[in-house]
């Protein structure tokens, strides 16, 4: 899920057709979408779906260790992800925080209320463009040229448990920085550049990735991990990243608003100490 750290899937019913032959009794075929016809169907929709994410990473020669988690709402409408509320529990360094995107606009807010925000005010709005999409890692789920993709390097797949009340079967599989780049072009090695020209040779780095499809061809959960520069100025020490993302109830009735606005301030409205 993503801009700064906010970081900012797939879905339909079964369609059925029926035939009937002159000669004996009525038999039905039952047809179901694939992965990605399943989820441009559900992207044309104006319902959504719930995230909970867990991203950690090891760099550097001392194996420095982070965790980040966070729980997502999606809202979907006209082919893309419309809206985003995402929330970031409490951690050992930050305070709670949450976020929500619009394509044109986000709203911040954070529970250690920062001084320069005036008084009354409790969310801060940036205006820009917002990329939105559901992520797992460096692969877009909600792209269904990307899904498209990486289902086609699928090398194992069998059945797996339960998740979201639904059983569901677990393809496994590889692709690399390169391939998602090409249909991702805001997929920059380590958040800085692009694995072209100089940085070509980061083009070849593995992305694996597991996805467990429900039986209506929808990720209810998907894990990804990959190991990139931990700077470009070092490739030396790496950083490895795991990404394990769940979603839940697909078709959700999610209509995200934006918070009162009585209690947003926007960038004139902030206030700084005069040596500030």
């Amino acid at each position: 899920m993503s801009k700064g750290r906010w970081t900012i899937g797939a879905a339909l019913v079964l369609t059925a057709s029926a035939s009937i032959s002159i000669f004996g009794p009525r038999a039905e075929a039952v047809t179901r979408p694939g992965p990605v016809e399943a989820l441009k169907r559900q992207l044309l929709g104006h319902d959504g779906v719930r995230e909970t994410s867990v991203y950690r990473s090891v760099w550097g020669p001392r194996k420095d260790r982070s965790t980040s988690r966070s729980r997502a709402v999606h809202e979907f409408g006209g082919g893309r992800v419309a809206a985003t509320d995402v929330s970031y529990p409490k951690s050992s360094f930050l305070g709670a925080s949450r976020a929500i995107f619009f394509p044109d606009r986000a709203y911040g807010w954070e529970s250690d209320r920062p001084d320069y925000l005036p008084a009354g005010k409790t969310w801060l709005l940036q205006t820009g463009k917002n990329d939105l999409h559901l992520g797992c890692g460096k692969i877009r789920l909600s792209d269904p040229a990307t899904l498209r993709h990486v289902l086609a390097t699928t090398t194992a797949k069998r059945p797996a448990g339960v998740y979201d009340g639904t059983r569901t079967t677990l393809y496994e599989g590889s692709t690399t920085i390169g391939a998602l780049f090409k249909l991702n072009p805001r997929l920059w090695v380590a958040g800085l550049e692009k694995p072209t020209g100089r940085y070509a040779s980061y083009a070849r780095l593995p992305v694996k990735w597991r996805l467990w499809l429900g039986a209506d061809q929808l990720v209810r959960r998907c894990q990804t991990r990959f190991d990139e520069p931990d700077s470009l100025w070092n490739d030396k020490d790496r950083q490895v990243t795991t990404a394990d993302v769940r979603f839940s109830g697909w078709g959700d009735p999610i209509d995200i608003k934006p918070p009162p606005a009585e209690l947003v301030a926007t960038h004139d409205e902030l206030v700084f100490p005069d040596e500030n």
